[in-house]
C-alpha cells in the first residue's frame, strides 16, 4: 500500500489533470488507482510505476518508449489514454473497466467450460495478431492482464512491458522486479533471451488457456526458479491427461503452442486461433505421444540436457545471488548528465580504470568534445578541465592520469596526458594522420595506432625514448600477456588475429572448432590469458575459451546483447577491469544502415533493406547491385535485383574486397584470400580464381582488355593487374598511394596518398608529374571526364566537393565547389561511397546516434563469464 506521504505527493503532482479517488490494487510493476479525468469527465485507471522501477528507467526514456502503445486500436485491447512524469512519478492512464480480471474469475471458478475458454483465447489471439502486425509484442500475457467487460476480454497493459524493457535497456535486476510472470513465461523469456517475438506471446496465451481448462498452469513449483527450470527443461502434461473432455484438436493446438523452440510453435496468433476451432487439427507430435512411442521420451531427455545448460546461463542473466538467503543486486546503472551524455566518434567512447572504480568518457559539447569523469561507486560526475576537443580517453595503469587525442583545426592532433582534475596537462607528440587506436599499456607506455592501422607508436609518457614501427594492419589492438604482441580485429578485418609489434607481413588467425573456422567478430580482448571476449556482427558480447599457443577458441556464449557498435572499427561499447567488473553501454549498431543515392534532386533509398554493408557497386545498366555484407560467419557478396530488392548470395568468405563490374556489366571481379576472382552473376557463372592476390590487391577500376587498377594494400601501392593473360601480371603505377580512379576518357589518374587525406592527379601514362587536388579529403570519384568528386568532414557532417579538371596542361586543377551534404553518412571499410550510372552518390546512411545516458556496471562479471563459458564447453 502507498504510504500517506507518497499518496499526498502523488495527488498534488496530478491535481491539475486527475483526482485520485482510491487505490484499486498493486501489481509487480505498478500501483493502480481509480481516478477522475478532469478534462474529459470520466473514470480512469491510473497506474503509477513502482519507485524503484521509475528510478531505473528515467522519465524521458519511458515516455518516448510508451508512445508506441498509444497507436494500438483494437476492440480487445484496452487503449492507452495518457502517460507522463510528474514530480518523479512515472504513470500511464487506461480506461476504468468496472468488471473483473480473468484471474478473479479463475480464482472463483478454477476451470472454465471448453467453449468459453476457447472463445476468450481466440478473441485475445485476435488482439495479439493485430499488435504483432504493428511490430508490438506484449511480453506479459497472464490472467491478471485480461479484463472481462460483460464477458468480453480486453488485454490491458498492452506493450507496457515492452516499453519498460526498452526504456530500461534490460536493466531490471537491481529493482527486484521481472518482466513476465514465471507461470506464463516462454522458454526464451525464462532464459533471458533478448530476441522476444510474437511467438512468445503465443506460448503465454497457450499457458493461460491450459490453466482455464486444467485448473492449473502448465508448470508449477515452490519458487520462481523451480518454475523457470520446468519451463526450460520439462514438457507439460497433455491436457487430455488432466481433463478428458478437452477435444483432441484443442489439446493438439495447445501442445504445439507450448513447444520449447519458438520455430516449432504456430507462426502467428491467428494460426493458433484457427487450430483451436478446427476439429481436424492435429500434430505429428500428438500422434506419437498418443501411440506411446518411445521416441518422445528420448526427445524430451535430449532437450532437457540442452535446457539445463541454458538454465545455468539464464540464472546468471537473472542475477540471482544469495548471501544469508537475501537476494543482492549483481548489476546496476550509473547515469550520465543529460547535458553531457557519452558520444563515441568512432571509438568506444570511454575507458575504465583497472580497479573498476571510475570511467573517463567523451561527450559532445556544442560542436566540440571534452572529457568527463564518472565514479562507479558513488554519484560523482564532473568535467575534466582543459580537455576541449579531446577524444579517445585511456586511463593510466595507476588510475591517476588520462591520455587522449586533442583534435586541432587543419586536420592535426596532439597526444596529451592530464591528471583526473585536468591539471598538469602535457603534450607528448603531434600528428596529422588518422588515429585508429589509443591505449595506456600495463608496462607504462602509451600505444598509438595510426596511418589507417599500419603504423604503431609506443611512447614513454615519462620522457623516455619512443618507438615508431610499421605494423600489420591493426585498427583495434588489445593488450596480451606477451607485451610484444597485439590482438587485432576491426576495420576491414572482421575476425580475430594476433600480430607482433613491428611485424608487417604475417599474422596468426584465431580459429575455433575442429573445422578451422575463423573467429568472426570485432573488439577482441583476452581475459586472464584463457578467455576471449568479442563483439558479434549483431552487437552481442560473446565469450569463449582461448588457447593462445594454438590460437584455438572454443564454443562461444552470448553474455550481453544490444551493445553499441561502431560502423568502421566495429568497436563495442564495453570495458573490463582487472577486478572482473564489466561496464558497457547499450546502443545502436551503427554498422547497419540503408544504401541511398544522393544527387541534385535529393535522396533515394535502394529497396535492399538495412544491412551491415561494407562495399558496394551498381552495375552499369543500373539494374543490379553487388554488395559485400557482414554476416555472423564472415562476409557475403550479394547480388540484388534493384527492381524487386531480392538478392542471391554469390560468394562467401572471411573477407571480400571491393566488387567491380566490367565495363559491359556482364562480369564481376573481387579479391578474397590469396586470389582475384571473376565470374558472371548475370549469366549464373560462379566466381573463379584468375590471378594471385599480388599483396592485398583491391580493384577500383576495370579497364578495357581485362586490366584492373587498384591498390596493393600490403605496401600502399597503386598498381595495374592484367588478368587476361597467362600468367597474370602486375605493374606498379604509384608508390605510397591508395583509392585510385581512372577518368572515363582514360586521360587522368586520381588517387589518395598513403595517409588517405590528400588527393593527387597524374596523367596516364604518367610523366612523373603530379598535381595536388585537395587536402583533408578522401576517396576520389570521377563524375565525368572533367569533373572529380571527393568527400570531406565539414561542420555540417560529411560533404562532397567537386573540382574541374582540364583535359591537359600545366595547371589542370580548376575551380572547387561544394556539391552535396551526405546526411547520416557511414564510413565503411574500403571505398565508403560510389557512383550510380546516372551520376548520383551511393553511400550507407544510418540513423543519428543518440548520446548514451547511462552505463551498466556488473561487478564480478568475469567470474560469471568464466562459469558460463566453462559450462558451455564441458
Amino acid at each position: 500500500r502507498s504510504c500517506p506521504v507518497t499518496l499526498d505527493r502523488l495527488t498534488a503532482a496530478l491535481a491539475d489533470r486527475y483526482t485520485i479517488e482510491r487505490e484499486l490494487g498493486e501489481g509487480g510493476m505498478a500501483t493502480v488507482y481509480l481516478a477522475a479525468d478532469l478534462k474529459h469527465d470520466r473514470k480512469v485507471a491510473l497506474k503509477v510505476l513502482k519507485p524503484e522501477l521509475a528510478a531505473v528507467l528515467g522519465a524521458e526514456r519511458f515516455v518516448v518508449e510508451i508512445k508506441t502503445t498509444a497507436a494500438l486500436q483494437h476492440p480487445h485491447i484496452l487503449p492507452l489514454f495518457d502517460s507522463g512524469e510528474s514530480d518523479g512519478f512515472l504513470w500511464y492512464v487506461m480506461p476504468f473497466i468496472d468488471g473483473e480480471t480473468l484471474r478473479d474469475k479463475l480464482t472463483r471458478e478454477t476451470q472454465f467450460g471448453v467453449d468459453e475458454a476457447v472463445r476468450i483465447t481466440t478473441e485475445v489471439a485476435d488482439a495479439l495478431g493485430y499488435a504483432h502486425s504493428q511490430g508490438v509484442v506484449h511480453r506479459d500475457i497472464k490472467p491478471e492482464n485480461i479484463l472481462l467487460a460483460a464477458g468480453r476480454p480486453m488485454v490491458a497493459d498492452f506493450g507496457i512491458a515492452l516499453a519498460v524493457s526498452a526504456a530500461a535497456g534490460g536493466r531490471m535486476t537491481e529493482t527486484g522486479l521481472s518482466l513476465g510472470t514465471p507461470h506464463y513465461m516462454s522458454p526464451e523469456q525464462a532464459t533471458a533471451d533478448k530476441e522476444i517475438t510474437g511467438r512468445s506471446d503465443i506460448y503465454s496465451l497457450a499457458s493461460m488457456l491450459y490453466e482455464m481448462l486444467a485448473g492449473e498452469p502448465p508448470h508449477g513449483g515452490g519458487s520462481a526458479q523451480q518454475i523457470i527450470m520446468k519451463i526450460i527443461a520439462e514438457e507439460a502434461q497433455p491436457l487430455t491427461a488432466l481433463r478428458k473432455s478437452v477435444p483432441p484438436n484443442v489439446a493438439a493446438a495447445v501442445a504445439k503452442a507450448l513447444e520449447k523452440l519458438p520455430a516449432d510453435r504456430f507462426e502467428s496468433a491467428k494460426a493458433f486461433a484457427d487450430a483451436l476451432v478446427d476439429p481436424g487439427f492435429t500434430t505429428a507430435r500428438m500422434l506419437v505421444d498418443g501411440a506411446g512411442a518411445g521416441g518422445g521420451a528420448s526427445w524430451i531427455r535430449d532437450r532437457r540436457t540442452i535446457a539445463m545448460g541454458l538454465l545455468a546461463v539464464a540464472l546468471l542473466g537473472w542475477g540471482v545471488t544469495r548471501q544469508g538467503g537475501t537476494a543482492g543486486p549483481t548489476e546496476y546503472d550509473v547515469g550520465l548528465p543529460d547535458s553531457a551524455g557519452m558520444t563515441a566518434l568512432g571509438s568506444i567512447g570511454f575507458d575504465m580504470d583497472r580497479a573498476g572504480q571510475f570511467v573517463v568518457y567523451q561527450t559532445a559539447i556544442g560542436r566540440t568534445s571534452e572529457l568527463w569523469y564518472r565514479s562507479l561507486s558513488d554519484a560523482t560526475t564532473r568535467r575534466i578541465e582543459g580537455t576541449a576537443a579531446a577524444i579517445m580517453p585511456t586511463v593510466s595503469p595507476d588510475g591517476t592520469q588520462v591520455a587522449f587525442i586533442r583534435l586541432i583545426e587543419g586536420g592535426t592532433w596532439t597526444l596529451e596526458t592530464t591528471s583526473l582534475d585536468g591539471r598538469n596537462s602535457v603534450v607528448l607528440t603531434t600528428g596529422a594522420d588518422e588515429v585508429t587506436g589509443l591505449d595506456w599499456l600495463n608496462d607504462g607506455r602509451i600505444q598509438l595506432l595510426g596511418n589507417d592501422g599500419k603504423e604503431g607508436r609506443w611512447i614513454d609518457p615519462g620522457g623516455g625514448s619512443s618507438v615508431t614501427r610499421s605494423i600489420y594492419y591493426c585498427i583495434m589492438a588489445s593488450e596480451l600477456p606477451d607485451p610484444s604482441q597485439m590482438l587485432c580485429g576491426g576495420g576491414g578485418d572482421r575476425f580475430g588475429y594476433l600480430t607482433s609489434q613491428g611485424d608487417t607481413t604475417s599474422t596468426a588467425t584465431l580459429w575455433r572448432g575442429e573445422d578451422s573456422v575463423k573467429v568472426f567478430g570485432t573488439h577482441f580482448k583476452v581475459v586472464d590469458g584463457a578467455y576471449l571476449t568479442y563483439l558479434s556482427a549483431g552487437g552481442d558480447l560473446l565469450a569463449a575459451p582461448i588457447d593462445l599457443d594454438s590460437r584455438r577458441a572454443g564454443n562461444a556464449v552470448r553474455m550481453v546483447t544490444g551493445l553499441g557498435r561502431r560502423n568502421y572499427t566495429g568497436a563495442g561499447t564495453y570495458d573490463i577491469a582487472d577486478n572482473g567488473t564489466l561496464v558497457y553501454a547499450q546502443g545502436s549498431n551503427a554498422a547497419v544502415g540503408h544504401l541511398v543515392l544522393a544527387g541534385d534532386a535529393g535522396l533515394d533509398t535502394l529497396p535492399v533493406g538495412a544491412e551491415s554493408f561494407l562495399r558496394f557497386a551498381i552495375s552499369p545498366d543500373g539494374e543490379a547491385l553487388a554488395a559485400v555484407v557482414e554476416s555472423l560467419e564472415g562476409e557475403q557478396l550479394r547480388i540484388y535485383d534493384l527492381a524487386t530488392g531480392q538478392h542471391t548470395v554469390w560468394a562467401r568468405a572471411a573477407e571480400i574486397r571491393q566488387p567491380v563490374w566490367s565495363p559491359e556489366g556482364d562480369r564481376l571481379v573481387f579479391t578474397s584470400g590469396d586470389s582475384i576472382f571473376v565470374g558472371s552473376p548475370i549469366r549464373g557463372i560462379a566466381p573463379a580464381a584468375v590471378a594471385p592476390d599480388f599483396g592485398g590487391f583491391e580493384a577500383y577500376s576495370w579497364q578495357p582488355g581485362d586490366r584492373l587498377v587498384g591498390t596493393l594494400w600490403d605496401d600502399y601501392v597503386v598498381a595495374a593487374v592484367q588478368f587476361g593473360t597467362q600468367p597474370a601480371t602486375v605493374d606498379t603505377l604509384v608508390a605510397d598511394a591508395t583509392f585510385v580512379r581512372i577518368s572515363p576518357d582514360g586521360r587522368w589518374m586520381a588517387y589518395s596518398d598513403r595517409a588517405i587525406n590528400t588527393i593527387w592527379l597524374e596523367a596516364v601514362p604518367s610523366d612523373g608529374t603530379r598535381f595536388q587536388v585537395a587536402g583533408n579529403v578522401a576517396e576520389p570519384l570521377w563524375l565525368s571526364d572533367s569533373l572529380l568528386a571527393f568527400w570531406l568532414f565539414t561542420d555540417g557532417g560529411i560533404s562532397v566537393d567537386v573540382v574541374d579538371v582540364a583535359s591537359a596542361g600545366r595547371a589542370p586543377i580548376g575551380r572547387r565547389r561544394r556539391w552535396l551534404t551526405l546526411s547520416g553518412f557511414r564510413d565503411t571499410a574500403g571505398q565508403s561511397f560510389n557512383l550510380s550510372p546516372d551520376g548520383r552518390v551511393l553511400y550507407v546512411q544510418g540513423a543519428d546516434e543518440e548520446p548514451t545516458r547511462f552505463l551498466r556496471v556488473i561487478p564480478n562479471w568475469v567470474e560469471q563469464m568464466k562459469h558460463a563459458v566453462d559450462e558451455a564447453n564441458r
